[in-house]
C-alpha cells in the first residue's frame, strides 16, 4: 500500500530527494515497569531518507535496511505535511487497512492465549 500511495504522489507532483536513503543507528529506550525507570536496551539499525515537495520536507525512517520503503515513507510524509488534496482520499483506505491489522492482531493474540500456562495449577488455559 505504501508504494502505491507514494507512486500516486510521484505521478502528480515533483518530488526532490534531499537525502538519499542512508543507514544509521537509533538507541532503543525501554521503560522498566517495576522500578519505573528507563534504560537504553541497545541500538537498532534504521534507514532514513528525506524528500521535498513544493518546498515542504518529508522524512522516512524505518527499522532495517529498505531504501525503497524509506523513500516511499518520506514521500508520503511530505505529501501529508504539504496538505496535498490527494491525502484526503487516503483516509478511507488507511482506516480499512487499520481495521484489517486490528483483526489480524486479535486473531494472533487469541492463538497465543490458547497456549498460556497457569503456573499455579500447571493447567493450559
Amino acid at each position: 500500500m505504501r508504494n502505491r500511495l507514494a507512486n500516486e504522489v510521484r505521478g502528480t507532483h515533483d518530488v526532490t530527494v534531499v537525502q538519499p536513503p542512508t543507514r544509521g543507528l537509533a538507541m532503543v529506550q525501554v521503560r522498566e515497569t517495576a522500578q519505573r525507570t528507563r534504560f537504553l536496551m541497545g541500538e537498532l539499525l534504521v534507514t532514513e531518507a528525506k524528500v521535498q515537495i513544493d518546498g515542504v520536507l518529508g522524512l522516512g525512517i524505518l527499522a532495517g535496511h529498505d531504501d525503497a520503503a524509506a523513500l516511499d515513507l518520506a514521500t508520503i510524509d511530505a505529501a501529508h505535511n504539504a496538505g496535498l488534496p490527494l491525502c484526503d482520499a487516503w483516509q478511507v483506505q488507511l482506516e480499512t487497512a487499520r481495521i484489517a491489522l486490528v483483526r489480524q492482531y486479535a486473531e494472533e493474540d487469541e492463538v497465543l492465549l490458547g497456549t498460556r500456562v497457569r503456573f499455579d495449577t500447571m493447567e493450559i488455559t
